[in-house]
This record gives structure tokens, sequence and C-alpha cells, in this order.
């Protein structure tokens, strides 16, 4: 339960800034919130990730609508070996459906961040949270192998 109130949250939040975005940024220029690092600038994403598959909406509305069943499936039946792995595939969720919403009733994604000191596509809340998902799992993953190969050898020379 707690986790779909954190889904829900984050789509929330996700669709709030997005709306925020439209509101007061889509009509402007891009600006600088913190020189050399962080701006606004807003655009409409017809493809995933760096624009991949742009013009494929229903594709991707169906590809991205199957992954997110299987990882809600996931979740409501504790199909994950911990807590903390759980937790990853909740930020995924809520990205990837914050992003499926505008593409299915936009047929776009409103992205509005921008990285300022490198050459990055504009993104938004709901990508950070699929990133931090992503990351946070492999780095657990990573983890977690190492750790289990050190405890088998440690096993095995004694």
């Amino acid at each position: 339960m707690l986790n779909i109130i954190i889904v829900v949250i984050l789509v929330a939040l996700d669709q709030l800034f997005k709306h925020l975005a439209t509101q007061f940024i889509s009509s402007i220029a891009p600006v600088t919130v913190i020189p050399g690092l962080l701006g606004f600038n807003y655009v409409h994403n017809y493809g995933a990730g760096f624009s991949i598959l742009s013009g494929k909406v229903n594709f991707l509305i169906v590809l991205t609508s199957v992954a997110l069943a299987a990882i809600a499936l996931a979740i409501i039946f504790h199909k994950f070996e911990s807590k903390f792995e759980e937790f990853c595939f909740v930020l995924i969720l809520a990205g990837g459906i914050g992003n499926l919403i505008d593409r299915a009733l936009n047929g776009f994604v409103v992205d509005y961040l921008e990285f300022l000191f490198i050459e990055f596509p504009v993104f938004n809340f709901a990508d950070i949270l699929i990133c931090c998902g992503v990351g946070l799992f492999m780095v657990y993953t990573v983890k977690t192998e190492f750790f289990s190969k050190n405890k088998k050898e440690k096993g095995s020379n004694e």
C-alpha cells in the first residue's frame, strides 16, 4: 500500500511540474536558473529518452504500458529480493507513468529542465525518477553481486 501511495504522489508531482512548465515556461525563451549549471527550456519530446523512436507514439505507448504493467505486478506481488530493490522499481514505475500520461494525452512528453554545463537533452522530473531508479538498482546489483562473490570466495578458501 505504501508503494502505491509513493507512486501516486510522485506521479502527481511530475504532472504538477509539467503543468507549471506549460503555464509559465512554454511562452518564454530558455531561462538560466543556476548560471553554468541548470536552466528551464520548454520542449516537446515526441520520442523516448534522447528522442529515440521519435514519432512512434503508439508503439511507445504500448511498449511502455507493457513494461509498466510488469513492474507494477512485480511490486504488488513482492517479487523483489529486498525493499530497496522494490523501491528502485517504484521510482521507475512512477516516472514511467508520468511520461506515459503525457504521451497518451498529448502525443509528446513535456520536458523543461536543461543542464547548461554539458550537451544533454532537456528532461523532466519523471526522467529523473527513472534514472535514479535505474541507477540505484545498478549500484545495488553490483554491490550485492560483489559481496556475494566475495563471500563465496572466502568460504571456499577456508
